[in-house]
């Protein structure tokens, strides 16, 4: 799973972490993301560690204008906990 976020930091340089939505909302996500940008432009990850049990899932994009759709899309008009961050690369 480390190794999963790991390759999705390097070949993406934005990142949005949520909390893990139920299996249907999730697949709803993808689906979104796959018609919208395709599926070479964003990947996704478990954001917990080994072991643990995850409650968080990191989206990768390689556009911050699709990162910021993918929140605005399923923000749900609140701001929660989520954030658009930039890493060199």
């Amino acid at each position: 799973m480390q190794r999963a976020a790991y390759d999705g930091e390097r070949r993406f340089h934005h990142r949005v972490l949520i909390a893990a939505p139920p299996a249907g909302q999730l697949a709803t996500m993808r689906a979104w993301l796959d018609q919208n940008f395709g599926t070479a432009a964003w990947a996704s990850a478990p954001a917990g560690f080994d072991g643990v049990v995850n409650d968080a899932i990191a989206f990768y994009f390689t556009e911050p204008a699709d990162a910021r759709a993918f929140i605005s899309r399923f923000g749900c008009g609140y701001r929660p906990e989520v954030f658009v961050e930039a890493r060199a690369g």
